[in-house]
């Protein structure tokens, strides 16, 4: 027995090949990533004699395991985040490289409406004097362009506004003081047809706002009716690009083929019982959305269907963060931060200008704005058509998709992973890439409608997702090399990076030493032995 259970120990112990650490060899290793500084590797090996160079690669493995690892010094703008993992359990100080140079930011609406302006906003680290930058279209025709100063940082923004529906591709190219291309990177742009939405304007009395309003409305190809009160009991209506509706009162019937009500305080404050809970039942649900234009009562009165809360701030004018070149008046006002109002403009100093707050299947908003038709008597329409499309885009109600795909990445890299979220009311919905193979989905553990996929698409240029169930909502996404964006790309690395890595250093944690394995010679011939053994002893009892 006993023979037996030495001869079956060493079977194991030969299919196991068991290893043993090794205690002495140890070494810092010094990781040497892309755009790493030599005068920074030349100043540890002064101080660690013994320093080990390991270049890195991604998705290689990182150690050999032959040495055992005191600290890890890991230089340039670091490892790929899929490969954080191989760092684990590691003394690891991150000597974050300096932010490279080029555009490291930048933002812009990647779906737009026919005759919409995309605004291209990016900031630049770093730049040279006299370098430029040049948003190019798909023909190579330059439509904007920027000239950089030298400054540690630079803001800068480039505008198109397409006027045809399609997917464009522009290019943003950066040249130097002599005019020679350094680098061209691509722009995706997708273009649809816009919605015309079926607005009611109501005013207590004509005003200047409406005037200047309902034109620009018309203008875009809004279906827009204006009742404005004239005297006590007598209205003026005004139908552009819509036939006329009899619009007596604001009830159900009336208000059902809108999408929008822009409203001003003194009426919607004046609406008796019926009308408001006629709008209050369209807001809920039928999607109804409601703009109400202020006025100074406006702030302190309280309306239930609204219940905005403001604050005091003693400023008549205001100047947008998202446009910073225009200053436009208000009343001394602003929104309070709060749950659940939500956003459309804020100040510098990040105040609420314009909120909406979502009632049921729709939405009320209004601003602190004043007198924004001004704007356009100074010659600023870019920015006044900025404010109210920002506007009626949030507020306004419009019928919601079964169907919505929403991903935080502008640009994606080929063979780089490609998140985005899904909501739906389709029980197991069957994602399909380009519609050639399907993408695996993880249901949201408390939303049962929200669902996560990752594809990791291997086609250059313009990719789809789609719900095999439902193929009327296909979402687009660009596909680019990753010799592009590379300041961007560079800047998100060293940013994760630091969050990764950037800790307390301490040197009294514990070293990692290497395993060695075993030599198997000495079970072979223990195996061999007991097994000889074995088969011997029968045969000499037997004699």
């Amino acid at each position: 027995m006993i023979v037996s259970f030495l001869a079956i120990v060493s079977l194991v112990l030969i299919a196991l090949r068991p290893a043993i650490s090794v205690r002495k060899g140890t070494a810092n290793i010094a990781l040497l990533t892309k755009g790493y500084d030599y005068h920074q590797l030349d100043s540890l090996r002064k101080v660690h004699k013994k320093l080990k160079l390991i270049t890195y690669k991604a998705s290689d493995p990182i150690f050999d395991n032959q040495t055992a690892i005191d600290s890890v010094f890991l230089l340039g703008y670091g490892i790929e985040p899929f490969d954080f993992w191989q760092l684990d359990e590691r003394n690891v100080k991150y000597l974050a490289k300096r932010e490279p140079s080029g555009i490291t930011r930048f933002t812009y609406n990647f779906k737009n409406k026919i005759g919409q302006d995309v605004v291209f906003k990016g900031l630049y680290n770093k730049p040279e004097k006299d370098k430029k930058l040049i948003l190019q279209g798909p023909g190579g025709l330059a439509i904007d362009s920027v000239i950089l100063n030298a400054a540690d940082e630079y803001k800068f923004q480039l505008q198109v506004k397409p006027n045809v529906k399609g997917k464009y591709l522009f290019s943003l190219v950066e040249k130097d003081s002599l005019g020679t291309v350094v680098s061209r990177d691509p722009v995706p742009i997708l273009v649809e047809n816009p919605m015309p939405l079926k607005i009611l304007i109501v005013n207590g009395f004509p005003t200047f706002e409406t005037k200047y309003l309902k034109n620009y409305l018309a203008e875009k190809g809004h279906q827009v009716a204006v009742k404005t009160q004239i005297t006590k009991g007598r209205y003026k209506f005004e139908y552009f690009n819509i036939e006329k509706l009899p619009i007596r009162a604001l009830s159900r019937k009336n208000l059902k083929p809108f999408d929008l009500v822009i409203i001003d305080a003194t009426s919607f404050q004046n609406l008796g019982k019926k009308s408001l809970t006629a709008i209050e039942n369209c807001v809920r649900e039928n999607g109804l959305g409601v703009f109400i234009q202020p006025n100074g009562q406006f702030y302190i009165s309280s309306i239930k269907i609204t219940s905005f809360n403001f604050v005091s701030d003693k400023k008549a004018e205001v100047i947008f963060k998202e446009i910073p070149k225009s200053k436009t008046s208000k009343y001394a006002y602003v929104f309070k931060n709060e749950f659940p109002i939500q956003s459309i403009h804020n100040d510098r100093q990040n105040n609420i200008i314009s909120a909406y707050k979502r009632v049921g299947k729709g939405r009320i908003g209004s601003t602190v704005l004043e007198n924004t038709y001004e704007l356009l008597l100074k010659g600023e329409t870019t920015a006044y058509q900025q404010i109210w499309s920002d506007i009626i885009g949030k507020v306004s109600g419009r019928e919601v998709s079964s169907i919505q795909w929403e991903s935080n990445t502008i640009i994606t890299y080929k063979d780089h992973p490609f998140e985005f979220n899904l909501r739906t009311s389709i029980e197991k919905p069957e994602i399909e890439a380009n519609e050639t193979y399907r993408v695996s989905l993880q249901q949201h553990i408390d939303v049962n409608n929200l669902w996560r996929g990752i594809t990791y698409p291997y086609n250059f240029g313009w990719n789809t997702l789609s719900v095999r169930q439902d193929t009327t909502v296909v979402f687009n996404y660009f596909v680019t090399d990753t010799i592009h964006w590379q300041s961007l790309a560079e800047y998100k690395k060293v940013r994760e990076n630091k969050r990764q890595f950037d800790k307390l250093y301490e040197k009294t944690r514990h070293k990692t030493y290497p395993s060695k394995p075993v030599n198997l010679t000495l079970f072979f011939i223990t195996f061999l032995l007991c097994m000889g053994y074995l088969w011997l002893e029968p045969k000499i009892a037997s004699n």
